[in-house]
């Protein structure tokens, strides 16, 4: 049973990498507003943002800017928090099973990422909402827009650290191993 709950964890993750890149290099280029051709920084990728910050960007986009950022954000990412949540999800419980003692509540840290989607989700709705109520913007919806864009960020700066720290403990732990093997 053990050995048929780990291939199936295995298949999950390379179905979900495979998505994720799919994602990276197909789908968000294609569909996405591409913030690179006008030197546009969209909300969703600034750390932080005011109402003017929010006006600006709209006006600046123009109507089949704010449609293409409307379609973006009600389809692609829709998806896409679910799956780099599950694959941070899964990528952290690989590298905690293997750096953790087996009961040890450090491994609740796989958790992690679902605060990455659920503020995404926060910021994605708020999103929605600043554009389908252009060109009124309210402010007190800019703030919270604003927070849960924040706190995403510090989520995903935070998942990425525990990713890295476990990763380097392997690591360290394989040296170790090595070293002892050769000595």
């Amino acid at each position: 049973m053990r050995l048929v709950i780990g291939r199936l964890n295995s298949l999950a993750f390379i179905v979900l990498t495979l998505t994720l890149l799919l994602f990276i290099f197909l789908l968000i280029p294609k569909f996405g507003v591409n913030p690179l051709q006008e030197d546009i920084k969209l909300l969703d990728i600034r750390f932080w943002y005011t109402p003017i910050d929010a006006f600006h960007l709209f006006s600046q986009l123009g109507v089949d800017g704010r449609d293409a950022y409307r379609f973006f954000t009600v389809s692609i990412d829709l998806l896409y928090p679910l799956v780099y949540g599950f694959w941070f999800y899964y990528s952290l419980g690989f590298m905690l099973k293997k750096t953790c003692p087996p009961k040890t509540k450090l491994k609740t840290l796989r958790f992690i990422p679902f605060g990455i989607v659920l503020f995404d989700y926060i910021e994605n709705l708020n999103i929605l909402h600043l554009l389908y109520t252009f060109p009124q913007i309210n402010e007190i919806s800019v703030h919270i827009g604003a927070i849960a864009t924040f706190s995403k960020w510090i989520f995903t700066i935070l998942t990425i650290l525990i990713l890295i720290i476990a990763i380097l403990t392997v690591c360290a732990k394989s040296i170790s191993t090595l070293k002892t093997k050769i000595l």
